[in-house]
C-alpha cells in the first residue's frame, strides 16, 4: 500500500563549509600602517587651511592688512 504513503523528496545534505584560515597579522599590520601614512600625507598644515569666510577675504577699513583674518572674523 506504498499509495497511502506520502512522496517527500529529500534534497541531498549541503557539504560542510571551508574551514576559517587563520589571520595573517603581518599583512594586516603592514596595511594598517599603509593606511595611516597614506592619511597622514593627505593632511594639510595650518598655513594652507582656508579660513576666509564665505565673502572671501576682507580688509577693515583702519588700515589693518599686518594680521590674517581669523574664523571669528
Amino acid at each position: 500500500m506504498s499509495f497511502l504513503k506520502p512522496k517527500v523528496y529529500m534534497p541531498p545534505t549541503p557539504p560542510a563549509p571551508e574551514p576559517i584560515a587563520e589571520p595573517d597579522y603581518k599583512r594586516a599590520a603592514a596595511l594598517s600602517e599603509e593606511a595611516v601614512a597614506s592619511e597622514r600625507r593627505k593632511r594639510k598644515g595650518r598655513g594652507s587651511t582656508v579660513i576666509a569666510g564665505v565673502m572671501g577675504e576682507q580688509t577693515s577699513p583702519t588700515g589693518d592688512t599686518g594680521t590674517k583674518p581669523t574664523l571669528l572674523g
